[in-house]
C-alpha cells in the first residue's frame, strides 16, 4: 500500500509529494524551491517592515504575529526538507505497521484503524479549511481600512510600498498566500496529529490483545505465545513513539516559545487598541494559536493516557491461572510498561495537557507583568 493511500497521513503526504518536499524526483525537485523561496523572501520583507514600525506598538505587535507565524511555517517546511530522509524512513515504518494490522486476523484492530483514519483525515481537512479561511480574512481586511495597507506588511529599503503601482503589484503578489501558507503551515500540524493518532490506535489494539489472554480454554503454551506476541508488539510501539519524538522534539520546543510569546503579545495588544476590527482579528489570531497548541498537546497526551491503560491491562491479566514461567514473564512485561511512552518538548518536558496549561499560565503571567510595567 502506498503511503498516500493511508488515511492517517495521506492528504499531507500527497501535498508534500506534489511540492517535492517529500519523495522528490529529478524532474520535480525544483518545485520545493519555487514553493518555499518566495515565502522566504516575503518573510525577510516583513522583517524590514517591522523595523519601520518600531514606534507604533499596536501595529508592531500585529505585524510581529504575522512575521512569526510565517517564519514558523517556513521553519516547519525547511525542517521536513532538511530531514527528508528521516521523515520518509519513518513514514515507511508507519506503512509497515499499518499493513501488518490490516493483514492480521484481528477484526477489532482493523476497526480501530479505520476509525483512526477517518479521524485523522477529517482533522486534516478541517485544519486546511480553517487555515485557508483565516488567511483569506487577513487578505481582505486591508480593504476596510482608511489608509493603504497590505495584508502582510512588507517593506524594501528606499521603496514607498503605498505608492502606485508598487502597492497594487505587492497586493496582487500576496493574493496566492491563502493557498501557499495553508499548504505550508497546516500539513505539519495534521501530520503530527495523524502520527499520534496511529500511536494511540496501536496502544488500543495492544490493550485489546492483552484482554484476550486467559480463560479455561487456553493452554499454558497458548497463553505464553499470546503474551510473547503482545511484548513484541509493545516493543514496536515503543520504537515508533521514540522515533516520532526524535523527529519533532526540537521543533515543538521552538514552537512552544514562539506561540507563548505571541499569545502574551496579542493579549497585551488587546489592552491598547480601540478598533473593533482589530480586536476581532486579534481574538481570532489568539484562538488560532490556542487551537494549534491544543492539537499538539492533546494528541500527545492521548498516547500517555493510552500507555497507562496498557499497564492496567497487563496488571489485569489473570496471572493466577497460569504457571510460574508465565507469571515471571508477565511481571517483567509489567515493569517494562511502567516506563513513560511520551513525546517530549525539547526532550525535556512531556507533551501533556498539564504542560499545555503550564504554557498558557506562563504566557498570561508575562502578559500581566508587561501590563503592570507599562501601566496599560
Amino acid at each position: 500500500m502506498a503511503i498516500e493511500d493511508i488515511g492517517l497521513v495521506g492528504i499531507n503526504v500527497r501535498m508534500w509529494r506534489h511540492l517535492a518536499v517529500l519523495y522528490p524526483t529529478p524532474g520535480s525537485s525544483w518545485r520545493k524551491f519555487a514553493f518555499v523561496l518566495p515565502v522566504t523572501a516575503m518573510n525577510l520583507m516583513q522583517f524590514v517592515y517591522l523595523l519601520r514600525m518600531w514606534g507604533d506598538l499596536p501595529a508592531f505587535i500585529l505585524n510581529m504575529f504575522f512575521f512569526s507565524a510565517i517564519f514558523n511555517a517556513l521553519m516547519r517546511t525547511w525542517l521536513v526538507i532538511i530531514k527528508r530522509g528521516q521523515f520518509e524512513e519513518f513514514l515507511d515504518q508507519l506503512g509497515t505497521l499499518f499493513q501488518s494490522i490490516l493483514d492480521s486476523t484481528d477484526e477489532w484492530g482493523r476497526g480501530i484503524l479505520r476509525r483512526a483514519e477517518r479521524e485523522a483525515r477529517n482533522l486534516a481537512i478541517l485544519n486546511l479549511s480553517a487555515s485557508f479561511l483565516d488567511i483569506v480574512g487577513a487578505l481582505v481586511s486591508p480593504l476596510f481600512r482608511e489608509e493603504r495597507a497590505h495584508p502582510f506588511g512588507v517593506a524594501l529599503p528606499g521603496v514607498s510600498m503605498t505608492s502606485s503601482p508598487v502597492y497594487e503589484v505587492i497586493y496582487l503578489a500576496q493574493l496566492p498566500t491563502p493557498l501557499l501558507l495553508s499548504m505550508m503551515y497546516m500539513p505539519f500540524v495534521s501530520l503530527f496529529a495523524g502520527l499520534a493518532i496511529f500511536g494511540k490506535a496501536m496502544l488500543q489494539i495492544l490493550v485489546h490483545r492483552l484482554g484476550q489472554i486467559g480463560g479455561a480454554e487456553q493452554s499454558e503454551e497458548e497463553r505464553l505465545q499470546k503474551l510473547a506476541s503482545c511484548i513484541a508488539y509493545h516493543t514496536q510501539v515503543m520504537r515508533y513513539v521514540w522515533e516520532l519524538n526524535k523527529l519533532v522534539a526540537n521543533i515543538v520546543a521552538v514552537e512552544a516559545i514562539i506561540f507563548g510569546s505571541i499569545i502574551c503579545s496579542l493579549l497585551f495588544c488587546l489592552n491598547i487598541i480601540t478598533s473593533p476590527t482589530q480586536v476581532i482579528s486579534i481574538v481570532m489570531y489568539i484562538l488560532t494559536m490556542l487551537y494549534v497548541l491544543f492539537t499538539y498537546y492533546n494528541r500527545a497526551n492521548e498516547i500517555c493516557l493510552e500507555n497507562n491503560r496498557v499497564a492496567e491491562a497487563v496488571y489485569n491479566v489473570p496471572w493466577y491461572e497460569a504457571g510460574t514461567r508465565f507469571r515471571k514473564t508477565l511481571l517483567i512485561f509489567l515493569m517494562q510498561t511502567q516506563h513513560p511512552m511520551e513525546i517530549r518538548v525539547g526532550n525535556v518536558y512531556p507533551m501533556t495537557l498539564a504542560m499545555f496549561q503550564s504554557l498558557l499560565n506562563a504566557s498570561y503571567s508575562y502578559f500581566t507583568m508587561l501590563r503592570g510595567v507599562t501601566g496599560k
